[in-house]
């Protein structure tokens, strides 16, 4: 049976092209598409053979090449050789998937010091009242700990704004749904405000405003706009590091970890986890009042 999309025997490249237009028909996220085009088509020119010649020993000689990345860019690498292999094997490319040979990179959650709630909110109440796009952008990454690209895919369809009741549907990994309560007053209050002042009936919540096209706002222009305003503050926070500030806060309020799986939208209890590992205080203080009840 021959190959839908093209050979073993023939180059790398266009077998990666035909695997991005499949994600593409698939509906995948865009930033994900970039992400998975920019490892593959790296492996792609160093790796000159033919699919059919990658083995484990191609793959550790071209990680080995990798060190000086950090460990998690390494592992998003793996990950997206992965993700190809699997697909090519789908398409009877592949007898199996070289990747199952290779140890695979376990990122370690970043530990929070340094960073606090009061040096984040500083940045976003130091963000000009005339950028409301971006103010209630990150306000919202930091009270729902949602995540960036799930935030971009937002649609004015997607909120409820019932009086004690208010609610967005989020859009997250593989097509999955989850509804996300918006339990605090003031992020209520702004996204009211915020679509009111835009006139917004129907469309995304967060839009590009460069030459009043309003079109889709690009992940790495929210990704640059965050860093400007932490630079004005002298705070050193990476964007996503708001999903973990929200997510490591419901821990340390005793909310149930699979109450925070769900709002987070992991698909696994594991990867919830990482987050109660790190609040070493909460645990600390629950162990006290156990043995002074003793």
């Amino acid at each position: 049976m021959l190959p839908a999309h093209g050979t073993t025997s023939g180059p790398l490249q266009a077998l990666i092209d035909d695997f991005l237009v499949d994600l593409a028909q698939a509906n995948r996220p865009h930033h994900t598409r970039r992400a998975y085009a920019s490892d593959l088509h790296q492996f792609a020119d160093w790796h000159t053979g033919s699919l059919a010649t990658v083995n484990a020993q191609c793959l550790r000689t071209f990680f080995a090449s990798l060190t000086h990345l950090s460990v998690a860019t390494r592992a998003r690498k793996q990950a997206s050789l992965s993700t190809f292999f699997q697909w090519a094997c789908r398409q009877e490319m592949l007898g199996s998937n070289p990747m199952r040979l290779i140890e695979r990179i376990k990122p370690v959650l970043p530990r929070q010091r340094g960073i606090v709630r009061d040096d984040i909110a500083a940045v976003i109440g130091g963000i000009p009242p005339t950028q409301r796009r971006d103010r209630l952008l990150f306000h919202l990454l930091l009270e729902t700990g949602i995540r960036i690209g799930e935030a971009l895919n937002l649609y004015v369809e997607d909120i409820d704004l019932t009086v004690d009741d208010e609610r967005i549907e989020v859009h997250g990994k593989a097509q999955s749904r989850r509804t996300v309560v918006l339990d605090d007053s003031a992020l209520v209050q702004e996204l009211r405000t915020y679509l009111k002042h835009m006139r917004y009936q129907h469309g995304p919540v967060f839009r590009a405003s460069k030459n009043g096209r309003g079109g889709p706002l690009r992940y790495q222009s929210v990704q640059e706009r965050w860093a400007t305003y932490c630079a004005q503050r002298g705070v050193r926070c990476p964007l996503h590091h708001l999903r973990h500030i929200h997510a490591t806060e419901l821990v340390n309020g005793g909310v149930s970890l699979a109450t925070i799986r769900k709002r987070l939208g992991h698909k696994h209890i594991h990867t919830t986890l990482r987050y109660a590992a790190q609040v070493d205080g909460t645990a600390d203080a629950e162990i006290r009042t156990w043995r002074r009840r003793r």
